[in-house]
């Protein structure tokens, strides 16, 4: 063999050394790919977060407007068959917002609503408001004043709604609240933990968090779904206290 071609020979690479470099490339694409996602995933975490800080402050606004009292739930009128749900009060009878879409859900609306994905506490903070020939019926439930807050730190107003079926627009307890009129309600107004396993929330003392603790309902030894769950075993990251 001449010395140019043993120098060609050293140049070159053997079968292994080409699948070990096949294999290491594969291997940072398949990381940078994860990094990649990941950062996605991220990314619409906190941006589901800071929708959910500006839902909260627009509920401290609507109350600052009416005398401390936060947000109907829902109002239905009788005489006209009209609903209106919280979202018309919290954005002042306005279109539609895209805060109100949680960036990562894509699920069922279960309402005609152009934007879905957050509920709100209907079973302690959000009074429901019942209508006949223009006045209130004796058993609406007036929304809860943010002074009755007792520690609103741990009060959550709003947060990821999911359940079974999809998005849910009220968030229920797992204990019926003083505005639930039944104990089957709990089970449609639980939290979609859908961003890496957290559940976003944002608490009536302005401050959001990423919640990772589901619980099952009542009387469940597990979840039926780690998708979905209550934010506490009891009503303590719920009710006024």
């Amino acid at each position: 063999m001449t010395e140019v071609q043993t120098q060609t020979c050293r140049h070159g690479f053997t079968l292994v050394e080409l699948l070990v470099i096949i294999a290491l490339t594969s291997i940072l694409a398949l990381l940078t790919a994860s990094a990649v996602h990941h950062g996605l995933d991220e990314a619409m975490r906190v941006h589901c977060l800071n929708n959910l800080k500006e839902m909260t402050r627009s509920a401290h606004l609507y109350a600052s407007h009416h005398q401390g009292a936060l947000p109907p739930a829902y109002r239905r009128d009788f005489d006209t068959g009209e609903t209106k749900t919280w979202e018309s009060f919290l954005w002042d009878n306005a279109p539609e917002s895209p805060i109100q879409q949680c960036p990562v859900f894509h699920g069922s609306a279960n309402w005609d609503d152009e934007y879905t994905g957050y509920n709100y506490n209907a079973s302690f903070v959000g009074g429901y408001e019942l209508i006949r020939k223009g006045a209130r019926l004796a058993n609406s439930r007036p929304s809860i004043r943010t002074s009755m807050i007792q520690n609103p730190s741990e009060c959550a107003l709003f947060g990821d709604g999911e359940f079974a079926k999809g998005a849910n627009k009220f968030m229920r307890s797992p204990y019926p609240g003083p505005n639930d009129t039944g104990t089957t309600l709990a089970q449609g107004g639980t939290q979609g933990y859908r961003h890496r396993g957290r559940t976003n929330v944002g608490f009536a003392d302005g401050h959001v968090a990423s919640v990772d603790q589901v619980y099952p309902a009542p009387g469940k030894s597990s979840l039926s779904s780690s998708a979905y769950g209550f934010l506490s075993p009891d009503n303590r990251l719920y009710d006024l206290e």
